[in-house]
């Protein structure tokens, strides 16, 4: 087994900041993403260990290298994926997952999701495709701006917004006339709900 050559110290000096200020943040993305916290410890585990792995490639300014670690983390929680349900349908683990586990991890999550119409919300998250569904959780829970969400996504931004209007309308249309204040509250509720969730 080839041995990795130590990094220089100004480069792992430099990781070790990435890591301390985006550890917290990718551990809540992989959290919310998967059914067992300890799966979401494990996986935050490989992320690291390929940031060290490829320390000589962190971009040098502070919102690249976020990008770049959350980039690390999708791609290892889209290999635990396609390993944990190769046997199951994905649709229905979806579903289950956004049933029966919390998708926010800490009380000010909690209280937040609470503002939003917890129960409606969740349930109509389920009736969205994958694409759609991923988008609204980056931008509304996760806390990314609609350019950097279309980054993690690999799709331009002009393609993110018209996802994201065609995802609220839906949502609005799964929610019922009856919830016809939805559509003019909704974004100014669910960035109000990020903006609760306690920064570092």
């Amino acid at each position: 087994m080839k041995r990795q050559r130590p990094l220089p110290p100004e480069i792992r000096d430099w990781v070790e900041i990435v890591v301390e200020d985006n550890a917290v943040d990718l551990l809540r993305y992989l959290e919310r993403r998967v059914s067992q916290p300890e799966d979401a410890a494990d996986l935050l585990g490989q992320v690291l260990l390929v940031l060290w792995e490829k320390g000589l490639r962190v971009p040098t300014t502070d919102e690249d290298a976020r990008m770049w670690c959350f980039g690390i983390a999708r791609n290892v929680l889209r290999e635990h994926r396609r390993r944990a349900t190769k046997t199951l349908d994905l649709a229905t683990a979806l579903r289950n997952h956004l049933r029966d586990a919390q998708l926010l991890a800490t009380a000010a999550d909690v209280a937040a999701e609470t503002r939003m119409r917890a129960g409606d919300v969740r349930r109509a998250l389920t009736l969205l495709d994958e694409r759609a569904k991923e988008l609204l959780i980056l931008i509304y829970w996760d806390g990314f701006s609609i350019a950097d969400a279309a980054r993690l996504l690999s799709i331009n931004e002009s393609t993110a917004r018209t996802r994201h209007v065609r995802a609220l309308r839906r949502l609005e249309a799964t929610l019922g006339s009856d919830e016809h204040q939805f559509a003019a509250s909704k974004s100014t509720d669910m960035r109000n709900a990020r903006s609760s969730v306690p920064r570092r």
